[in-house]
């Protein structure tokens, strides 16, 4: 019954709000512990890790959702242990990689690639991707160029080739080519290449558009169109990135997660850095992410 219930709330993820999907993870998570306490053959035990490793992960990025990185990067760390005592090496370095997504999000790019470097030598196929635009990201934002371009020359090569994600079952969590696009195009966003970032975030987000919800990341489609909207900025053409910014405003409050405003903050910080910082144009912008970030969840009251 407690895999029915993870594989249900994994494929509920998308469609439930952070602060409920937090108190059902957290009744599931005592449920397993109870579990722990009275199971005693090796193999169930193992099973019981593997669950927890994938509970651990949906219990990460909800934290983070909600604002509180130090938790979120707890629980994906705990995630990692598990699935290493499950035996399960493809849900460990996810797990980690899961980790390094949370560090990078809360400015600690450098403990990101700490968390994905060592991996990539020996991790699965179907992880290499993941963990090679990880680190293409992380090291372009310390700007470390050329090992930015190299990795994602390498993953490139890696989705091409790699084996389907069997961990997640077609759910929001299986890695897809779309995924690639985004770290792809967030990468050449730190990089300053605006036109190459605004061509690999259309094709991102014409990829996530074309997927039912359940089947891709959660606000996929808000974060192509942040890093469109940054793109633009870059490459000067600040109506088009008025236009990219419109929808990611209409977004509910009670969806407005801590990955999508760190997001946003990224983008009022490159509008910031832009020769165009004090136009009408760019102040627009400013206003509308300023809005953006006032109404998120991490304002909000609640559990």
């Amino acid at each position: 019954m407690t895999e029915a219930e993870v594989d249900r709330l994994i494929k509920d993820y998308t469609g439930t709000l952070p602060r409920e999907r937090l108190e059902r993870l957290t009744r599931l998570g005592a449920t397993l512990r109870d579990r722990f306490t009275r199971e005693t053959h090796a193999a169930a035990r193992r099973d019981l890790h593997a669950l927890s490793g994938r509970l651990g992960v949906l219990l990460a990025y909800t934290h983070q959702d909600l604002g509180d990185a130090a938790a979120g990067a707890r629980h994906a760390q705990l995630a990692g242990r598990h699935a290493s005592l499950a035996g399960h090496d493809e849900l460990r370095v996810h797990a980690g990689t899961v980790r390094a997504n949370i560090l990078f999000w809360d400015e600690q790019p450098a403990e990101a690639l700490r968390m994905v470097e060592p991996e990539i030598p020996s991790a699965p196929a179907a992880r290499q991707a993941g963990l090679l635009y990880n680190q293409a990201r992380a090291r372009a934002a310390i700007g470390d160029r050329d090992t930015a371009l190299e990795a994602l020359r390498l993953a490139g090569e890696y989705v091409e080739r790699a084996p389907a994600d069997s961990l997640w079952g077609g759910t929001s969590f299986e890695w897809r080519p779309a995924s690639g696009l985004l770290l792809a195009a967030s990468t050449h966003v730190r990089l300053g290449n605006g036109a190459a970032a605004a061509d690999l975030a259309g094709q991102c987000l014409a990829a996530y558009r074309a997927r039912p919800r359940g089947e891709k990341p959660s606000n996929a489609d808000v974060r192509a169109l942040l890093e469109l909207v940054a793109a633009r900025v870059l490459t000067e053409d600040l109506d088009a990135a008025e236009e990219a910014l419109r929808p990611v405003c209409a977004l509910e409050p009670a969806r407005r997660t801590e990955r999508l405003v760190r997001r946003v903050e990224f983008v009022q910080r490159t509008v910031a850095a832009s020769r165009f910082a004090r136009t009408p144009e760019a102040r627009v912008l400013l206003e509308q992410t300023g809005d953006f970030t006032s109404m998120a969840l991490r304002y909000q009251g609640g559990g």
